[in-house]
């Protein structure tokens, strides 16, 4: 044979080149990076991006290409590379972290084996796996879509399959959580014959299979995580998968059986990463084991037997490592209620949690019993089909800090309206222990019963929680209370079930069940019982009725809130009702301020014998239509119960807005209107020093006939531009009302600084 029938040697000739193969890859992870910025926003795009460009530039610099658009590009595997690496990372990541996975992939993945064709190992895996054992916490932490609140993967969370899955608006990493995005990607390589089926359907049936005999829903293990993008994309890279057609089917299948195993045995979450390097370490012997037998060749089966022992042998080997490490790592076993993940670490902000059981309720908390900083709980309540459970995070004095909805069985389309952040987000920051629909929380249109339910059911742990805490704030059984009737109202299963309570003698004498809104021939015996029961114990401490479960509870909550008004004072032994809210306060006219819907709500009260005899609304700046309804209906009520009533559905803002005014008038800090600070000083000028925020404010407040008559500023070190405006606004108020005012938004240390020199000029100084 000559040199040029060497040279013109029979070979395999395609049409197809690397940078070809490269750019179709490329046009198939375009729809998982759309996907992920749709729902997790330009972090998606940003880390992405980031990533793709590290590892163009690390490999450009690494093999000297020319520093060219083109150049930099090269064949066009280390942007996909780069793609990869950003599109299996969290969208919470910090910037650092994507560039760091690149580098790493392409220096340690990629060229240390001698570049592309020569890596035994995926590169984008490669820097994947340092990543998560270098960098653990920033690589679990996942957010849910659309909004920035931190949630586990749903391999943690869900039990049974969502469609939420198929579509990706679930938390995960960027292009790894939806199934539409990656199976386009799939459907145009298999076009392109860029990959064969052979390795994504083995992987995935396997899974399915194995998932399926474990007792695992198979739909969640395939669809969940990240297991279905690494066997489109990454198990099927040409260089680190088998070239034969059988030991690709094996390579996937070893893959999917992998991967589940190490999801339900190990600590690993995942799976997939460590799952897909392992075959890769198995390729050489896959291609042995596989290589077709020719025909009365010996050889042949004997190579295919030692390959067959020494896949064996791997194997054992790997697997006896992965037993060793499994047991000396100590494992996190994951906290779940009704199947679903616990966010604690990432609610409580540490793992360095509490957990104690109190009145058969498990509360997780920092700090200590005595005095908590944030404490997790579960609790449920009985919904429209059956009970809906929720998880809930307060902060020491039990203001709401974090609500989700784990599991419910109402239907899906209403009823699975109150997992939504938009009605969840109201329920942020309430801390107390009578929360009332449409007042406090505004319902959901077609799904009153659920949304009852969760108001109902976070009202009912709040009050638990005070009484593990920090004690019941209801009066024991027992208790001596003042004579009187009080009347309040809870929420129950149709809505507010209002009681009056009589007291004679220091004992509940009688309970009466004035409205409710609750279900006939239901609740008819609970209506009967409970307020007869109560009466009888003397106590809310009683039996529920059964059957009837949610009324009795209702009724409970509202005698309770009856008789807390019933206990006596420390100080005078007189109950705190609503006739006592100005049995304290001298006669006289007081001004107070509430804020409105559209600014302050400012009323005058006239007190007369230690009751409310008047209440006039001076200044207000809601719509007229509502405010003024919601004020005529409101001002007699509280006459007739001398204290502050339930605030007006229609009118929410103009309603607290009034009794905050009240409130505010009644509560000592106000002067009568007409008297002041001033009212009890000789005439003269009076100079007195506040805290502004440079510095310190001194004032003159000059006093003539017992009122203030002029302040002025004679130093100050604020800035000007804000604390002139301040004072400007803030010293004509103190003229008229005779008396320390709201401050100034905007400039609130000077105002603070202002008042709080003009207090200490009224307050014994004597005249310059």
């Amino acid at each position: 044979m000559n040199t040029k029938e060497q040279l013109w040697a029979p070979v395999i000739r395609a049409k197809d080149t690397i940078p070809q193969i490269m750019f179709d890859v490329v046009l198939a992870l375009l729809p998982c990076w759309l996907a992920g910025i749709i729902f997790f926003g330009f972090p998606a795009f940003w880390i992405v991006l980031l990533s793709a460009v590290t590892a163009a530039l690390v490999e450009a610099l690494f093999m000297r290409y020319p520093w060219r658009p083109k150049g930099l590009i090269g064949d066009g595997s280390s942007l996909v590379t780069g793609l990869l690496v950003g599109l299996i990372l969290p969208p919470t990541v910090p910037w650092w972290i994507p560039i760091v996975g690149s580098v790493l992939a392409i220096t340690i993945g990629k060229l240390v084996f001698g570049g592309l064709g020569n890596n035994i190992f995926n590169p984008a895996l490669v820097g994947r796996a340092i990543l998560l054992l270098a960098f653990t916490a920033p690589m679990v932490k996942y957010v849910r879509p659309f909004d920035a609140v931190t949630e586990a993967t749903p391999l943690l969370t869900m039990r049974s399959f969502d469609w939420a899955l198929v579509w990706g608006n679930v938390s995960g990493s960027i292009g790894e959580t939806s199934v539409v995005a990656i199976l386009i990607g799939a459907v145009y390589l298999l076009f392109r014959r860029v990959i064969d089926w052979r390795i994504p359907v083995g992987y995935v049936a396997t899974a399915f299979a194995v998932a399926y005999i474990w007792g695992l829903d198979p739909w969640v293990a395939v669809t969940a995580g990240g297991l279905l993008f690494a066997a489109v994309y990454m198990a099927t890279d040409m260089v680190t998968s088998p070239v034969n057609p059988m030991g690709r089917l094996l390579f996937g299948c070893g893959c999917g059986v992998l991967t589940i195993l190490l999801r339900k045995y190990t600590s690993f979450p995942e799976g997939v990463t460590f799952a897909i390097l392992t075959m890769n370490a198995l390729v050489p012997l896959l291609d042995m084991l596989t290589v077709p037998v020719i025909f009365g060749a010996r050889r042949s089966r004997e190579q295919r037997f030692a390959a067959t022992i020494a896949v064996a042998v791997v194997i054992c080997l790997a697997w006896g490592v992965l037993a060793v490490i499994n047991q000396t790592v100590p494992e996190e076993v994951p906290v779940t209620a009704e199947g679903v993940y616990l966010p604690l670490m990432e609610t409580l902000g540490t793992d360095a949690y509490e957990t104690e059981t109190i009145n058969d309720k498990v509360y997780y908390f920092t700090g200590t019993r005595e005095a908590p900083e944030k404490v997790a709980l579960v609790g449920s309540e009985q919904g429209y089909h059956g009970p809906i459970y929720f998880y809930l995070v307060l902060d020491g004095s039990g203001k709401i800090e974090h609500i989700q909805i784990l599991t419910h069985s109402d239907d899906p389309g209403l009823g699975s309206l109150v997992t939504r952040r938009s009605f969840l987000d109201q329920f942020i920051g309430l801390d107390t222990a009578e929360l009332t629909m449409d007042v406090d929380i505004q319902g959901i249109t077609g799904a009153t019963i659920s949304s009852r339910a969760v108001i109902r059911g976070v009202t009912n742990e709040l009050e638990r929680f005070q009484d593990a805490f920090y004690g019941s704030g209801a009066a024991d059984a027992g208790a001596g209370y003042v004579d009187g009737v009080y009347v309040a109202e809870a929420s129950g299963f149709g809505g507010p079930v209002k009681v009056e309570v009589s007291i004679d003698n220091g004992q509940i004498a009688a309970v009466m069940v004035l409205a409710h809104g609750e279900t006939p021939g239901i609740s008819d015996e609970a209506l009967k019982v409970m307020p007869q029961r109560i009466a009888a114990a003397n106590s809310t401490d009683v039996d529920l009725v059964s059957g009837a479960t949610l009324t009795s509870k209702a009724i409970v909550a509202a005698v309770d809130k009856a008789l807390a008004q019933a206990v006596p004072t420390e100080a005078t032994g007189a109950a705190a009702e609503p006739g006592g809210m100005a049995s304290n306060v001298p006669d006289g006219v007081y001004r107070g301020r509430g804020a409105g819907f559209n600014g302050d709500v400012v009323v005058d009260v006239t007190v007369a014998g230690g009751k409310i005899t008047a209440i006039e609304v001076v200044e207000y700046a809601d719509t007229p239509f509502y405010a003024q309804a919601a004020f005529a209906q409101l001002i007699p009520e509280i006459i007739e119960q001398q204290g502050l009533v339930d605030t007006r559905s229609g009118a929410t803002f103009s309603s607290k807005g009034l009794l905050q005014a009240v409130e505010a008038a009644l509560s000592g800090a106000a002067a009568p209107v007409g008297q002041g600070l001033a009212s009890d000083l000789p005439d003269g000028v009076y100079r007195g020093k506040g805290a502004g925020f440079t510095g310190d404010v001194v004032v003159d407040v000059t006093v003539a006939g017992g009122k203030i008559t002029a302040i002025e500023v004679v130093e100050h070190a604020d800035t000007p531009f804000y604390a002139q405006a301040a004072f400007a606004k803030l010293i004509p108020e103190i003229i008229e009302q005779q008396g320390l005012v709201d401050t100034s938004s905007g400039a609130t240390f000077s105002s603070k600084g202002l008042l709080e020199a003009v207090e200490a000029a009224l307050t014994g100084k004597e005249a310059q």
